[in-house]
């Protein structure tokens, strides 16, 4: 029980920065609750789900550690001293690919007037309502009320407030997160940083699992399931908060959130562990019935929809090179993990 309440009570506690930092440093008059609202990464996301995954984390390592032994920094875990360095060395990289994969989403796209200085926050907050209203009235207007007369209001008329709001609400570099960036900002960087980083150390610990052969058992196998289904539930709430931020000035938000989409690939990899470590025996035919499936669908949406292979293949050649990076380096990762598995059985 001590290691689940230390475990939960430091990230909820990190957690609680983003609201206090909202209800601190965002002005009243711009409804700042709303923020807190729909951002659910940094709210509800970060007070519930993701404390608990990591307190019976806590609990899991703790519990096997005292059960079978397994420290994932001693060498008697791994039976080798080469594939102990190597692991160190693994998760060194992972987490210094996921600092940066942090600072580049945030960094790489506009947010919100939430995270900027009163000095510029005020004029950010009064064109976002401008171009929310705008947005509104090219979607919702009810086509009983547009007369002959009535002409709405067009993306294009808009657009050099749109660009103007983005460069705005876009801190693209360090410097102007220092300079521009409020206590929400820092909050933002900060929550976003600590979680990726727990997320990418339960990705590297379960690997570890793997390498090691470690025989778990049925309770040690579902607090792992448990704490993937509890982490998992980011992704929505990401989707709404890119939503909600980014849909009133770009009809592309949900291609160009890279972030979400590596995301999926983390957890995706992660689930091939786990799949692994609660049937090692049939991980190869989970793996192959995966690729048939992804070449089956390949095939059919070539002959069908085109169109759609087009857009995969825009997103990928557009996609930031750190993305692609990352993309790798979880591939690499899971091939490895698995071969050294596979090899020394």
């Amino acid at each position: 029980m001590q290691a689940f309440l230390i475990g939960f009570s430091i990230p909820f506690l990190v957690g609680l920065l983003f609201p206090l930092a909202i209800e601190v440093r965002v002005p009243s008059e711009t409804n700042r609750t709303r923020w807190i609202q729909n951002c659910p990464p940094f709210s509800i996301f970060m007070l519930s789900a993701f404390p608990i995954a990591m307190g019976i984390l806590a609990v899991t390592v703790v519990d096997l550690h005292r059960s079978l032994g397994i420290d994932v920094f001693s060498v008697r875990t791994y039976g080798s001293v080469s594939i102990l360095v190597t692991a160190l060395i693994a998760l060194i990289i992972l987490i210094a690919f996921a600092s940066v994969i942090v600072f580049h989403d945030f960094c790489s796209r506009p947010v919100g007037p939430y995270i900027l200085r009163p000095s510029v926050a005020r004029q950010a907050f009064k064109l976002e309502k401008e171009l929310r209203d705008a947005a509104k009235v090219r979607t919702h207007a009810p086509r009983r009320a547009r007369g002959p007369r009535h002409r709405p209001i067009s993306a294009a008329s808009n657009q050099h407030r749109i660009i103007e709001y983005q460069k705005m609400v876009q801190l693209p570099t360090v410097s102007a997160v220092i300079k521009q960036g409020n206590l929400v900002a820092a909050a933002y960087l900060g929550i976003g940083l600590i979680g990726t980083m727990c997320c990418v150390f339960y990705f590297w610990f379960v690997a570890v699992l793997v390498i090691s052969h470690q025989n778990l058992s049925h309770g040690a196998i579902s607090k792992l399931l448990t704490i993937f289904i509890l982490l998992i539930t980011w992704f929505p709430m990401r989707v709404h908060m890119d939503w909600y931020q980014n849909s009133f000035h770009n009809s592309n938000w949900l291609r160009e959130s890279n972030g979400f989409w590596l995301g999926i690939v983390l957890a995706a990899a992660s689930l091939v562990f786990i799949v692994f470590i609660t049937r090692p025996d049939d991980v190869a035919l989970v793996c192959a019935v995966m690729n048939a499936l992804v070449l089956l669908f390949v095939g059919i949406a070539g002959k069908f929809k085109p169109e759609w292979l087009h857009t995969a293949a825009e997103a990928l050649q557009s996609l930031p090179f750190v993305y692609f990076a990352g993309v790798y380096m979880i591939f690499l990762f899971v091939t490895g993990a698995i071969g050294i598995r596979i090899l020394s059985a």
